[in-house]
This record gives C-alpha cells, sequence and structure tokens, in this order.
C-alpha cells in the first residue's frame, strides 16, 4: 500500500473511531485553496464516475456506498458535471453550510446519519488535516465529497416531502397520495438563493401546525434535560376534595407540563382542592380523558407516560404530516379518528364535533378524497359481511327481524318475502340477494349521508344512536364515520350554493324521501390519525394510540440505514490515483 493511502486511511479511522464513541469534534469546514491543477480534475472525475450510469447501482464514495437514483446523475448531466459543493477553494459556502443544515434533521425526528452526516464530516476533517500539510487534496476526494453531499441533500428533501416511511407498507388501510419532491428544481433555486436553511425548509410541509409540533418537541426535549416529570405511584383514585400524600407529587407532576401553573401556591399540598382539580381537568381536555377531575387508572396511566415517550409521540406525527398533500383546497374535514373529532373548515369559517369512528377490529382507514354529495334521508345497503355475520343469526331466530327493524331483502331490483325462504339451511355462501334498510328514524344512517367514493366504501354520516358521543373513548362502528352535527355540516359545505337554506334542508330531511344533492365546491375530506398534534389556541394535545399504529411506526421510523465504514485499502488507493 502507498505512504499517502496508508496516512489517509490512518486519518479517517481515526476520525471514525472518534465520532462513534461519541466525543465532541468540532468541525472546520475552512479547506483550504487547491492548487488549479486539483480543482480542474473534479468535473473531469464526476464526469468519469456519473456519466456512463444509465441506470441506479450502487456506487462507493469517500467512506460510503450510496445509491446512484436518477434524479442524481440527472442534476450532474444538467450542470455537465460541475461541482456543486465544492469549488477550486474546496467547499464552497453552500457545502460549509450543508453539515450543520443535515445535523438539524434531528428537529424533525429525523436521524442525520441516514444523510451521511457522520461520513461528511469525516472527510472533510480529513481533508482539512491533507490541506494543512505538504500534501494536496486529490480532485477524487472533492469529488466523492460533492456526490456524497448531493444525495444527502436529495434523500433529506425526499424525506422531508414525502415522509421517510412509505405507510402502506405498514398499514394495509391507509392510502398515501404522494408527491414526488422537486428535488432538481430546489436545488436550481438554491444556486439563485444561496440560502440553504430555507431551501431546506421549503421541501417540509407548510402547514403551521406541522412546525408548531416542531416546537412542542423542542420544549419537552428542555422538559427532558431538565428531568422530566415524577411518575405518580399506584393507590385508590383520587377525587377533589380528597386528601392524599400523593397530591403533593400530582401537583409536581402537572406543574411540570404546564397544566398547573409554576406559581401557584401549594395551599395545602396534599388536597386534591380546587385549582388542582381544574389542572386535573385541563390534562384530561389535552389527554383525550373524560374531563371529570378525577385521578382514576385512565388518568394515573397517561399521566405516568414519561416526558421521553410524549417527545416520541410528537416527532411520530411530524412523519404522518410528511405523507399528507403539501397543497390543500380552501374547503377541507379533517377527521381525526385517534381523537374522535372532526373539524370543517370553509375559508375563515370553522366548524368542530365529535365523531364515532370504527373498532379495533374494524379500523377507520387514512386516506384523503374529494366530497362529491350528499345524501338525505338515504338507504343504507348492509354489507355481505354484516348480514352473514351479525343479522343472519337473529333472522334465522325470527325473520320478522327484516320487517321490525324497516329492512328489506332483495333480489335484484325485487323485494323478497323473508318468510318464503328456510333460514335454518341459510349460510354466508348461500345467502339470498342483499338486505336494505329504508330511510327513517331508525335507519342507521340517520337522515343524511355525506359521500366522497373511495377504494374502502367508507362515508360519514347521521346516526340514531346519539347516546354513544357522550362516551370519551368512541370507537362503534364498521369502519364509516358517525358525525355528531350532520345538519351543520351539511350547512357548512352548501354554502356556496344559496338556494340551501336551513329551513330548504330540514324540510327536505322531514320529507323522508330521499335526495342527492351535488357538492359543486372544492372540498376535500381528510381522514388522519394524530395521536399528537398542537391546537388552535396553541395547546399541545395527546390522545391514546387507539389501533396500536405508534409503535410499528417507530420501529420504521428509526430503522438504520448503512453508516459509513472505513473504505478498504482498494477505494483510497482509487481516491489517490
Amino acid at each position: 500500500m502507498k505512504p499517502k493511502t496508508m496516512l489517509r486511511r490512518a486519518i479517517l479511522e481515526w476520525v471514525l473511531k472518534f465520532l462513534s464513541a461519541g466525543l465532541p469534534l468540532l468541525i472546520c469546514s475552512c479547506l483550504l485553496p487547491l492548487p488549479a491543477t486539483a480543482a480542474s480534475k473534479v468535473t473531469e472525475v464526476l464526469r468519469q464516475k456519473l456519466g456512463h450510469v444509465v441506470q441506479p447501482r450502487m456506487l462507493w464514495v469517500g467512506c460510503e456506498t450510496i445509491h446512484t437514483q436518477e434524479d442524481l446523475v440527472q442534476f450532474y448531466k444538467d450542470r455537465q458535471f460541475a461541482p456543486f459543493w465544492v469549488n477550486e477553494q474546496g467547499l464552497n459556502a453552500l457545502g460549509k453550510d450543508l453539515p450543520s443544515q443535515l445535523a438539524e434533521a434531528r428537529l424533525h425526528g429525523l436521524d442525520p446519519e441516514d444523510y451521511h452526516l457522520r461520513c461528511i464530516n469525516a472527510t472533510i476533517t480529513e481533508l482539512n488535516a491533507i490541506s494543512l500539510s505538504p500534501r494536496e487534496p486529490t480532485a477524487q476526494a472533492l469529488a466523492d465529497l460533492d456526490i456524497l453531499m448531493t444525495d444527502a441533500f436529495m434523500i433529506y428533501a425526499s424525506h422531508l416531502t414525502t415522509g421517510k416511511v412509505d405507510p402502506e407498507s405498514l398499514y394495509p388501510l391507509w392510502f398515501s397520495q404522494k408527491e414526488k419532491a422537486n428535488i432538481i428544481s430546489g436545488m436550481n433555486r438554491l444556486v439563485r438563493s444561496k440560502d440553504l436553511a430555507e431551501t431546506i425548509k421549503s421541501f417540509a410541509p407548510s402547514h403551521r401546525q406541522y412546525w408548531d409540533l416542531i416546537d412542542a418537541a423542542q420544549q419537552m426535549e428542555s422538559i427532558i434535560a431538565a428531568g422530566g416529570w415524577p411518575m405518580l405511584s399506584q393507590g385508590r383514585t383520587l377525587r377533589p376534595g380528597d386528601r392524599d400524600p400523593r397530591v403533593a407529587m400530582l401537583r409536581y407532576r402537572l406543574k411540570a407540563s404546564g397544566d398547573l401553573g409554576s406559581s401557584e401556591p401549594d395551599g395545602q399540598p396534599d388536597k386534591l382542592d380546587e385549582t388542582v382539580e381544574l389542572a386535573v381537568k385541563k390534562f384530561q381536555l389535552r389527554h383525550g380523558l373524560a374531563v371529570d377531575g378525577v385521578v382514576g387508572p385512565n388518568t394515573l396511566r397517561e399521566l405516568n407516560i414519561p416526558a421521553e415517550n410524549r417527545r416520541q409521540q410528537i416527532l411520530l406525527n411530524l412523519e404522518r404530516w410528511r405523507w399528507l398533500p403539501h397543497e390543500w383546497s380552501k374547503n377541507y374535514v379533517i377527521v381525526n379518528t385517534a381523537a374522535f373529532t372532526l373539524s370543517a373548515h370553509r375559508a375563515s369559517e370553522s366548524l368542530s364535533m365529535r365523531v364515532i369512528v370504527g373498532k379495533d377490529y374494524q379500523k377507520t382507514p387514512v386516506f384523503s378524497e374529494a366530497m362529491r354529495y350528499i345524501e338525505i334521508n338515504p338507504y343504507w345497503n348492509v354489507p355481505h359481511s354484516i348480514a352473514v355475520k351479525e343479522m343472519l343469526p337473529k333472522i334465522k331466530r325470527n325473520p320478522g327481524y327484516l320487517a321490525n327493524n324497516n329492512y328489506q331483502l332483495l333480489s335484484g331490483g325485487s323485494v323478497i318475502n323473508p318468510w318464503h325462504i328456510d333460514w335454518q339451511n341459510i349460510s354466508s355462501n348461500n345467502f339470498p340477494g342483499r338486505i336494505r334498510q329504508k330511510p327513517g328514524t331508525r335507519n342507521a344512517l340517520g337522515r343524511i349521508k355525506f359521500m366522497f367514493p373511495n377504494r374502502f366504501n367508507v362515508y360519514m354520516h347521521d346516526t340514531p344512536d346519539r347516546h354513544l358521543f357522550q362516551r370519551a373513548r368512541r370507537a362503534f362502528s364498521h369502519g364509516c364515520i358517525r358525525v355528531q352535527e350532520p345538519v351543520e355540516l351539511a350547512l357548512l359545505m352548501l354554502k356556496d350554493d344559496p338556494g340551501w337554506t336551513r329551513e330548504r334542508l330540514e324540510n327536505a330531511i322531514a320529507s323522508g324521501k330521499r335526495r342527492v344533492i351535488n357538492i359543486n365546491s372544492d372540498w376535500m375530506v381528510h381522514i388522519l390519525y394524530w395521536t399528537a398534534w398542537v391546537d388552535g389556541l396553541g395547546q399541545l394535545q395527546f390522545c391514546p394510540d387507539i389501533y396500536e399504529r405508534d409503535p410499528i411506526l417507530w420501529q420504521a421510523l428509526n430503522k438504520k440505514t448503512r453508516r459509513a465504514t472505513v473504505a478498504s485499502s482498494a477505494a483510497v488507493d482509487t481516491a489517490t490515483n
């Protein structure tokens, strides 16, 4: 092995071991000017490495293997293989700024090591060491660094735009309309603006809630750095007015999360007084619990979730934001199935209400679709699975069950008399026709159905079971979404059609006749799953992970990619030739 090669490898091994040990290392991105002969070769080296790449392949650059995707190769071809991050002086201004920008990926819940940061820093340190010696940094080393930085930028921009994880690979009931990041266009803008931080930011979701969550994650980090919050010991349920030694720790816990003002006097520390009761209610409201001021098993469980876990919950939901379309219509509905809530937005108007979503074994899917029409006094066409699993046993006991509950048995377009069928010999394989429930007060869809056709056959609708909206946990449906205030939601969606007044809509409902009203304005429905978000008042909200989707995503989000490894002697030899 050449002496020069041996020295470069020794330096690189030392830097990587230093970084692996977690020791602080100040990276000075201030390479000394290169001789013109070396600088003039960088473009040629880039051309040699990438000019003949016609399909994606693995490429060793510096101390890491990268995947030469189409965008990377096309980017350099468009530039005539001129370097982007280096120049004849070494790193240019953008190249010097990139490592610190990549390090900030952690603020988005992303791992900077997915963007070659350790390898980039090690390479810069090595080149700096060479520049301070009688030897010269090679065009090969600079070309490798330029490719490595471009690949890092492109992967980071892609993750900010569409997320690191593909949700459809994790969840069968998740459909994401992904947007391909126009990375080359962004890099061309960067050439003009020279503002790397702003360019990177432009790839991330622009919604205020996304950035509010980032702020919330940083605030949670501050809480963690201060020691987090205490765990409350198990014991009897604490009710307003109770005295218990654990109340003093409860006060401390509520102050740590901001639910009880830090300046609030403790008064009688062991008493759950009115001040503590109000703080408990605030905590319960922010965590999707029944708001009663009582510290029972559910509230105690949520109080004892560590601050680090709450930070993870925030970071998971940043990833879920990145799966969403970046451009939203001016009129839209958000259903957060995890929180059992709906919010509708039309210009400056908004409407919020409770919803009922799918049971654990009949989960409501996640997707976005355009609202097409509203159906007044709808029929309910009973899904075959419900007909055979839930209704067939009842019909076998009493065929009159159908008429008693306003159902019809249909074959083709004709109504069949259920008393003419030998139900004892009927199974899921030979079920006769289909079941339909007629419009009326007992119809399972209530009086209004909201249709946004989708692959899951899920829609929103009214319900006769109004009492269920009073429950804190509202997962009772077969997957569709039952809305608390269907008339108000319909009126908001129909505001662009002045002919549909409240009186006219209520008369149409009272008629008992089925009617379809097309939605002519631009409305989108987003069925989402957020377990952490910031509300319109700036309050950080959490809710239980009802479908247990968080652990799966956390594992995928933190799946480690290929890390930088010390270059082989052959690779180092290549870099020095």
